[in-house]
């Protein structure tokens, strides 16, 4: 379990052991620069007790040595664990205790105060001088206290006397940190589990809302998860439906070529040309749907964009149109260009060309018999619009933006999305070609007919100074 959980633990005693350490510098800091005499509180308390004492003594009555012997002991029967010293204007202590060297020298350079002082000398805490007078007499009294002990010697000492303290204080930071640690690792554990999810092949994995709302880098991470799982499971969709379109689009033809051969024999050889030509047929269609789908793949893969320039648009379109009323008369049907206007746009020419001429031939083939299929091209602000509209049925409007999935049908007839006698590619293969170019590209019922309109930026470099 350890192993399988390494991270887990690296992170709970990395956590534990930094809470352990932080705890013993404090203690360390705390005992090595924290002067007992700088503790508000504590000075507060000895200059307390040390006014009480002198009030005492100067109420006591007879001599002063008594005097002195009476307060020691009321001094101590009143808890008080610090020592009193008093000493004379000369400078003679009073009473059998003799007074360490430290506070003599305290003494010497405290006479002349006139308010208290306090100092650590050698282990001991000095306060005073307390000011009184007695039979006419000035004396100065002192309290003399312990250093209080060292904060690492009295950690020590709870340890080694109250070890269920420090029991109890490991369990609770050990608790925290495991608490901390598994927030932390929880949703990476389900990261690692979504991941084997999707290489097990359940692409439609995605992290849970507890994950994506987090507000710190693992909920972005989880964000980015979904979108990337969301991503790559439509393009294996994608990539599954195109092999069954092609491998249907495929065998289509290969069927009707096999049914015509079969013909072809059972005829003779003198009386085939019909069955021939069909065969021929076939293989000319099998020929431009394998282009297709070679020049699908090459814009899928990014490949021909490559060789991307400036290039006047409205020469381009004129040229286009051309070519595809030369082949719209065949069918008895027309191309017209009815509005131009000079533009330059940055694009790769053949792209940019395929994906118009792909355009304006699903719009020979659905225009109505003698009908006739416009183009126009304008400028809109920084963008150049053309739009190619037949005269035909028109789309339903639920599939609008279907048609320009591959090898999309729609199942009535007659309408003006890719026909039976196309390979389904053409306008697929025109967006994903715009789209390189930086444009848009979109259908909308024309009333009659179908328009698609395609949106390219304009060129930078012509509008530059």
């Amino acid at each position: 379990m350890v192993r399988h959980n390494r991270l887990f633990w690296k992170i709970f005693f990395w956590f534990w052991l930094s809470m352990v350490s932080v705890m013993v510098s404090l203690t360390f800091a705390l005992s090595v620069l924290v002067d007992p005499a700088d503790i508000l509180p504590e000075r507060r308390a000895l200059f307390r007790e040390l006014e009480t004492v002198g009030r005492v003594l100067e109420r006591l009555p007879g001599d002063r040595f008594e005097a002195l012997d009476t307060l020691t002991s009321w001094h101590a029967s009143r808890g008080f664990r610090n020592t009193l010293y008093v000493f004379d204007g000369a400078g003679r202590p009073l009473g059998v205790r003799e007074p360490p060297g430290s506070l003599r020298d305290f003494f010497r350079e405290t006479r002349d105060a006139t308010e208290y002082r306090m100092a650590v000398r050698d282990g001991q805490v000095l306060l005073g001088p307390y000011r009184l007078e007695r039979e006419g007499a000035e004396y100065l009294a002192y309290l003399v206290k312990s250093k209080p002990t060292h904060m690492l010697h009295k950690l020590w000492r709870l340890i080694s006397h109250e070890p269920s303290v420090f029991l109890v204080l490991l369990v609770v930071s050990g608790a925290l940190c495991f608490i901390l640690t598994a927030y932390l690792v929880a949703p990476i554990r389900e990261l690692r589990a979504a991941v084997r999810r999707i290489n097990e092949g359940q692409l439609d994995t995605a992290v849970s809302a507890a994950v994506v709302s987090r507000r710190d880098e693992i909920g972005q991470l989880g964000q980015d998860f979904n979108r990337m799982a969301g991503r790559l499971n439509r393009l294996v969709s994608a990539q599954q439906r195109l092999l069954r379109d092609v491998s249907h689009e495929l065998r289509s033809p290969l069927t009707r070529m096999s049914i015509a051969l079969g013909l072809a024999r059972r005829k003779g050889a003198g009386g085939a040309e019909g069955e021939h030509e069909r065969i021929e047929q076939e293989i000319s269609r099998l020929d431009g749907l394998i282009g297709q789908i070679l020049q699908w793949s090459r814009l899928n893969d990014g490949g021909a964009g490559a060789g991307a320039g400036t290039l006047e648009l409205s020469g381009l379109l004129a040229q286009l149109v051309d070519d595809a009323d030369f082949e719209a008369h065949a069918a008895g049907k027309r191309v017209r260009l009815t509005q131009s206007e000079t533009c330059r746009i940055d694009a790769a020419e053949p792209v940019l060309a395929s994906a118009l001429e792909n355009i304006v031939r699903n719009g020979i083939r659905h225009a109505p018999a003698a009908g006739e299929v416009e183009v126009r091209q304008r400028v809109a602000g920084s963008r150049a619009v053309i739009e190619v509209r037949d005269c035909g049925p028109g789309v339903p409007e639920e599939h609008l933006a279907s048609i320009f999935e591959p090898f999309f049908r729609i199942p009535e007839p007659s309408v003006s999305a890719p026909a039976p006698n196309g390979s389904g590619l053409g306008l697929a293969i025109a967006k994903r070609a715009v789209e390189m170019c930086g444009g848009t590209v979109r259908a909308e019922n024309a009333a009659p007919g179908l328009r698609v309109v395609v949106m390219l930026p304009l060129s930078a470099k012509a509008s530059a100074p």
